[in-house]
């Protein structure tokens, strides 16, 4: 598959398309998705989202629709021949810009004319309109560009056709590690058409307006820290909160998330008149995160009523008998697990972890189990054996992954419940606790 044919779905790229989407289901525990209903039908769109992971962020919007997305990337990873065929295999056109050269901007208007192509054809394309990923949960400048995108595609169309932009927002649990929840909103579409007068007379004032209006979408659906100073204490205030009750885990989730949301939107608002309560609780909070990690503890189980011995006891017997399938789970899949890690280990921007992990992953586990695959084969003769085997490796691969944090989990557990017959000790820690809660009752922060 080529640049001519990017608007076609081959083959060989619906078979990757699906062993990727199976592994990015794996790769996170629950990939939750709010808003479906206001992705628009028979018409073509645009879909913008927040930038904050790298890769994992273009692949939340490819899984999410759940469907083939033409995605825009810079210029420049098209320079060489290799990686310009295996981009545009994989649906991804390049866009020029004014570093790339004056002259090289002419050749927007190919891109241009080949997102109408692939508009046309039913595709959507996919763009991160603040151009660069952040490495905290902040809405960047959004860039002109998927503005220029829009109006220039309905020019080709003598802006006859409906444009809609769907604004879109992603939030992780933990940007790097696997095993976490991925929150992804889509917002009402917001239709170009009703800028079209206005460009035709005014185009920079119809591209800020509509970029503007984008922005404002987008900042609703996501987490958005204006403020980089006081980040870490936004993000353990945001830890203290206590969890949402709902019937389901997903709905849990999303409460979880317009509860931080609203958080930190109000300690932005506290920051220009209260900058001295804002140092003093940052103060305040920096000091108790050091207690809990020096005791090796977490601000959730202190949110819980401290387990009885019995409990402990009970639950390690339990984790033990585990270990049966644990232990066997663990040493299969260890390698193809490990390697990724390892070759994440020294990236310099962590917002690139996941992304490796992820993809580092994806190859390592297929080959892995490829050769499994042909070994088992070759011993017991037998497809149906190979698969039962290959099936019970990674159900116990996951097992073992999960129950490995649940292992954590008890030990915090054990180490509260040893706290717990230091009285003052936990008992201070309690105080420091309910004193930062406090503040932001005064506040009226939290209710």
């Amino acid at each position: 598959m080529g640049l001519n044919t990017i608007h076609r779905t081959s083959l060989p790229y619906r078979i990757l398309y699906f062993f990727a989407r199976f592994f990015f289901g794996l790769y996170y525990r629950r990939f939750i998705i709010v808003g479906r209903e206001n992705i628009p039908k028979d018409v073509q769109i645009i879909f913008a989202s927040n930038h904050q992971n790298a890769l994992m962020d273009a692949l939340s919007i490819l899984f999410g629709y759940g469907k083939p997305v033409v995605f825009l990337a810079r210029a420049d990873m098209f320079k060489k021949q290799f990686f310009a065929r295996l981009l545009y295999f994989v649906k991804i056109l390049p866009v020029f810009r004014p570093r790339d050269g004056m002259d090289s901007m002419s050749q927007n208007y190919e891109t241009f004319s080949r997102t109408a192509k692939v508009l046309k054809a039913g595709l959507p394309i996919g763009i991160l309109p603040e151009g660069t990923h952040s490495p905290i949960k902040k809405l960047q400048p959004l860039k002109k560009g998927i503005c220029r995108i829009a109006f220039l595609t309905a020019e080709t169309e003598e802006f006859k056709s409906e444009i809609m932009i769907v604004p879109m927002g992603v939030d992780y649990t933990h940007y790097s590690r696997a095993g976490t929840d991925l929150l992804l909103q889509y917002g009402k579409p917001i239709p170009v058409s009703e800028y079209y007068s206005l460009y035709q007379e005014n185009p920079q004032k119809a591209i800020t307006q509509l970029r503007d209006r984008l922005s404002l979408a987008i900042h609703n659906l996501m987490i958005d820290a204006r403020n980089e100073e006081f980040y870490q204490t936004y993000l353990r205030l945001s830890s203290m909160l206590p969890q949402p009750q709902a019937p389901h885990p997903h709905e849990a989730r999303v409460a979880s998330f317009y509860q931080t949301q609203s958080l930190i939107n109000k300690l932005d608002e506290q920051l220009p008149e209260n900058k001295e309560w804002m140092e003093k609780l940052s103060s305040q909070t920096s000091a108790y995160f050091k207690k809990l990690r020096l005791l090796g503890l977490r601000d959730r189980l202190l949110q819980q009523k401290p387990p009885s011995l019995l409990t402990l006891i009970l639950n390690t017997l339990l984790s033990l008998i585990a270990m049966v399938v644990h232990i066997p789970g663990m040493l299969f899949n260890y390698i193809p697990y490990k390697l990724p890690v390892l070759l994440a280990a020294k990236v310099r921007d962590k917002q690139f972890v996941a992304t490796l992990h992820y993809g580092f992953g994806l190859v390592f586990f297929f080959f892995w189990y490829l050769i499994a695959a042909i070994v088992i084969l070759l011993i017991s003769g037998s497809l149906m054996s190979t698969l039962l085997v290959l099936v019970i490796a990674a159900l116990s691969g996951i097992f073992s992954f999960y129950h490995y944090s649940r292992i954590k989990a008890l030990v915090g557990s054990y180490r509260l419940w040893s706290l717990k017959r230091k009285n003052n000790q936990l008992k201070d820690l309690m105080e420091e606790r309910s004193q930062i809660m406090s503040a932001l009752k005064e506040k009226q922060i939290i209710s």
